[in-house]
C-alpha cells in the first residue's frame, strides 16, 4: 500500500529547483573566496559538460 504523503513536506518543483541553483551558487562562491578554484573555471566548464549532451 502507499504512504501518504504529508502536505507539509512536499515541495513543487520550482522551491527545488531553487534550492538547488543557491546551494551551487554558495559552494561555487565559497570554492572561489578561498582561492580553491575561480568562479570563470566553473563557468568553462559547465560549457564543456554542455557541449558534451546529446543534441535532442
Amino acid at each position: 500500500m502507499a504512504e501518504k504523503l504529508d502536505p507539509k513536506e512536499v515541495v513543487s518543483f520550482e522551491e527545488l529547483l531553487m534550492s538547488n541553483v543557491l546551494t551551487q551558487e554558495a559552494l561555487i562562491n565559497l570554492l572561489d573566496a578561498n582561492g580553491i578554484l575561480k568562479k570563470e573555471e566553473v563557468l568553462e566548464e559547465i560549457k564543456k559538460l554542455k557541449a558534451s549532451l546529446p543534441r535532442s
